[in-house]
């Protein structure tokens, strides 16, 4: 997988290269810190089963989902977003952003358990 994830004082950094970023239509973001409301590893089914219509990128189920894809509804909210590179791994990187398109990152990361530890770090310190 070809996602970079960096962790700094004020932002998230994330670089797409490779097949995920003809997969997911996208080069990556930069999330600054006090836009996070909260990161942590859900298990993939978890997200999965949340995500509704692709609106740009890849689905294969149980394959790939990668891209742009509205979510289900929270409570009153409506057209919410996520942006995710998911392929067959048991646990993913999920960020919560506050008052973004998209609302929900959700990324397959080796390291998923480290980065959520990171990024909650720096939002303690808010």
């Amino acid at each position: 997988m070809a996602i970079s994830v960096v962790v700094t004082d004020s932002s998230v950094a994330i670089e797409v290269s490779g097949a995920d970023r003809f997969w997911s239509l996208s080069r990556g973001r930069s999330i600054p810190i006090d836009e996070i409301v909260s990161a942590r590893v859900a298990p993939r089914a978890e997200v999965v089963r949340r995500l509704r219509w692709r609106i740009g990128g890849t689905a294969f189920p149980r394959v790939i989902y990668a891209g742009h894809f509205l979510i289900r509804r929270q409570g009153d909210e409506r057209g919410l977003r996520a942006w995710v590179s998911i392929r067959r791994g048991p646990e993913l990187l999920e960020i919560i952003l506050r008052g973004r398109r998209p609302r929900m990152i959700a990324l397959e990361r080796d390291d998923a358990h480290d980065l959520a530890w990171f990024i909650g770090e720096r939002l303690s310190r808010d």
